[in-house]
Formats: structure tokens, C-alpha cells, sequence
């Protein structure tokens, strides 16, 4: 018989792991670490905090990545992470929330850094970033996260790919029912090619 599984193809997560006791001899590096090499791998954060009132609110940190018409370039969005951060808290009720949006945009933003990720080298990215502390309006919201107080990162080693003439906004909220001191923060790396 074979050594064929419809269920186990080169596709899936566990391929080969439990069929096929071969190791490959070559050595496998990430997409990204070639973009890393040359400076074309940026970051970028965003981050809100604030003392809500009796009656709770929401906090948000938003980060939105627009690739201009015409860069001739593609974003690739290598992971984003962040946290809610919960302080102070009186007997209140917490939601948290990450949204990764394609369009859509963000009311008084502001100017975001993207350094190279390598060190001193100068490099610039070819997409402007904004960052905000207001939600999202319009675009298409294509993934929702629940969160927890606790820090997340979520990996995308490239996956979601942002063509020129185009943009993608990640934002993480808060919410606390009764007063409280809440924080959000919102960080992305991708690379570009």
C-alpha cells in the first residue's frame, strides 16, 4: 500500500508527522527572513490609556496600513499582537475585542513610525501608517478576536497581503461596566516585497 493519505497532504498542519518517518535535509527559513535581511521587514504600535468614570467606556488603539495606487509594492502582514490592560477595577464587567478590517477608516489619525527591523539601515516603507484611538468605520471586517486581559499575538508569516491601492486596519477595544484605569495596545510587523 502506499504511503497516501487523503487527509494528510503537504497542505495540512500535521503533514507527515505521524505517516512518514523521512526528514528533509535541507533547512527551511521563514519567508520574512529574507525581507528581514535586506531592511524591507517593518513594525509599528500603537497605544491608548485611560481613567474611565463611573459609568465605564471603551478604550481603543487602532493601527491602519495603507499601501498608495502605484507603489508597485506588496504588504505582507507578518503578525500583530497586543494586550488590554485592566488596573484598578471595581467589581466591573470586561469585553475585549481585536477587529483586522480590509478599508475602512479612522477618525483624527495620526502619524505612526514603521522603522526596518533592520537596526540602522535606513530603509523605508513604502506604506504610510496611521494610528488612531477611534474605531473603525467602514471597510469590511474579515476576523473578530474575544480577548482577554493578557497579551496576544496572532502569526501570519505573510497570509494576509495588502496589494498597492489598498489598506487593512487592526484595532484592539476594551470595555469596563463600572470605573477603572484601562489600556490598550495594538503592534504589527510585515514585510514587503
Amino acid at each position: 500500500m502506499p504511503n497516501y493519505h487523503p487527509f494528510n497532504t503537504s497542505k495540512s498542519v500535521l503533514y507527515g508527522n505521524a505517516v512518514n518517518a523521512y526528514t528533509k535535509s535541507a533547512t527551511d527559513a521563514p519567508a520574512y527572513s529574507k525581507a528581514t535581511l535586506i531592511g524591507r521587514h517593518f513594525a509599528t504600535s500603537a497605544s491608548n490609556s485611560v481613567n474611565l468614570g463611573l459609568l465605564g467606556g471603551t478604550v481603543i488603539s487602532s493601527i491602519r496600513l495603507d499601501n498608495p495606487a502605484g507603489s508597485g509594492t506588496t504588504l505582507c502582514i507578518s503578525s500583530i499582537g497586543g494586550t488590554v490592560t485592566v488596573s484598578l477595577s471595581l467589581l466591573s464587567s470586561f469585553s475585549g475585542q481585536v477587529l483586522l478590517n480590509g478599508g475602512g477608516t479612522l477618525s483624527s489619525p495620526s502619524s505612526s513610525p514603521a522603522p526596518s527591523l533592520l537596526l540602522d539601515s535606513g530603509v523605508t516603507s513604502a506604506a504610510t501608517v496611521t494610528s488612531s484611538v477611534s474605531a473603525i468605520s467602514g471597510g469590511t471586517t474579515f476576523m473578530s478576536f474575544p480577548i482577554f486581559p493578557i497579551p496576544f499575538r496572532f502569526i501570519y508569516n505573510g497570509d494576509i497581503l495588502i496589494p498597492a491601492g489598498q489598506s487593512f486596519v487592526a484595532s484592539v477595544q476594551g470595555s469596563l461596566s463600572l470605573l477603572g484605569l484601562l489600556a490598550t495596545q495594538v503592534n504589527m510587523t510585515w514585510w514587503e516585497y
